[in-house]
């Protein structure tokens, strides 16, 4: 179970510093969505940010992915197809002749989703644990809620886009930065918070 979670605390690690970059950048990029001369060349550079950030996550859960081994084979098949998915998403944009920051926006829109999915599924575990289970629960909504308006980002101009998906990595860094810092108890009556019971 330590291994388990140390792995697990890994992968959210090096999300959230990928994140944390992300917005530190973005937020340098965003002044040159508001000039026009400037807009072209801003987005297309946060566009080469955003498939850098998906093929190194992608990387790199794939590498934790066979990690797990054998034994623990949901852990093995969702990280890859993690992977998968955010390779083919860098891969994508890397690609793509006509990727927008909107684009952009349409990509991560599934990962959001993914990830209140799991969220609200590893809720369902702890009943022992009613905090918990219902800051789980809070913030799948919220990101589910977050994919649905990344999906709006379609719409959006670029600037607005760019802020939101800010907006969203900031979201996701405060979700992922107690899981990140959780220490786990040797002591049984103090059970990994998300850990299944019977």
């Amino acid at each position: 179970m330590k291994e388990e979670l140390r792995l697990h605390r890994l992968t959210f690690g090096m999300l959230v510093t990928l994140l944390i970059l992300f917005v530190i950048f973005l937020m340098r990029l965003h002044p040159g969505l508001a000039q026009e001369h400037l807009e072209v060349a801003t987005s297309l550079a946060v566009v080469v940010l955003a498939a850098a950030v998906f093929l190194v996550m992608g990387s790199m859960e794939g590498a934790i992915a066979f990690q797990f081994g054998k034994k623990h084979r949901r852990e093995l098949f969702t990280y890859l197809l993690l992977a998968a998915l955010s390779l083919a998403c860098g891969l994508y944009l890397t690609l793509s002749d006509s990727a927008t920051i909107q684009t952009v926006a349409l990509v991560a829109a599934p990962h959001a989703l993914l990830f209140g999915l799991v969220e609200l599924r590893l809720s369902r575990h702890l009943d022992r644990h009613a905090p918990y289970r219902r800051a789980l629960i809070f913030c799948g909504v919220i990101e589910v809620f977050l994919a649905l308006v990344l999906v709006a980002g379609a719409w959006l101009s670029s600037r607005e886009t760019a802020a939101l998906l800010s907006y969203v990595a900031i979201l996701s860094i405060i979700q992922l930065l107690p899981l990140v810092f959780y220490r786990h108890k040797t002591t049984p009556s103090h059970a990994v918070p998300w850990e299944t019971h019977p």
